[in-house]
């Protein structure tokens, strides 16, 4: 099971952070209208990957990740904080896991065994900071964005683009 839960919506409002007079301005809040669990807000600060680094406004479809070991007070509505933001609009899907390589060793497959990917010369493989990524991508945290699934089980996709990140989930 992977270490990251995400949720998708659109965002309803972005507000600066303000918790505290040096912090000030250094993160956003973003208001989302989600399909599974309403209405929640989410920290985006400066440690939390924002894919393309786009700037996030009112309207935007995202797919934002946070970890599960996060501690998450208990208000309404809930407030996480973003480990990864993706804009994805529709059509456009991310998956945050760790991906190893299936029984016979040709294609990765997630933590939970639902999501396999078919690696094509086509798909970009990235570092968070743009620059390409030439390595195994088996035992890494992998940013996965992706547009079409088969029916089977697990569900398979050729992506788009993977960002890796080394340091590991």
């Amino acid at each position: 099971m992977s270490q990251y839960t995400p949720t998708s919506g659109t965002v309803l409002e972005v507000q600066w952070q303000a918790t505290t007079p040096a912090l000030a301005g250094c993160g956003i809040t973003l208001t989302l209208q989600t399909l599974d669990q309403g209405i929640i807000r989410m920290n985006v600060d400066g440690s939390a990957y924002v894919l393309d680094h786009h700037p996030i406004k009112t309207g935007d479809q995202v797919t934002c990740f946070y970890s599960l070991l996060d501690p998450v007070p208990l208000i309404y509505p809930p407030l996480y904080r973003a480990a990864v933001v993706a804009l994805t609009p529709a059509g456009t899907y991310a998956t945050l896991d760790v991906f190893t390589n299936s029984a016979s060793g040709s294609q990765l497959t997630n933590s939970d065994d639902t999501l396999r990917l078919n690696i094509s010369p086509h798909t970009r493989r990235m570092l968070p900071n743009g620059q390409p990524f030439g390595g195994s991508l088996s035992g890494k945290l992998l940013l996965v964005i992706y547009s079409a699934t088969t029916r089977s089980i697990p569900a398979q996709t050729t992506p788009e683009r993977i960002v890796v990140f080394c340091g590991g989930s």
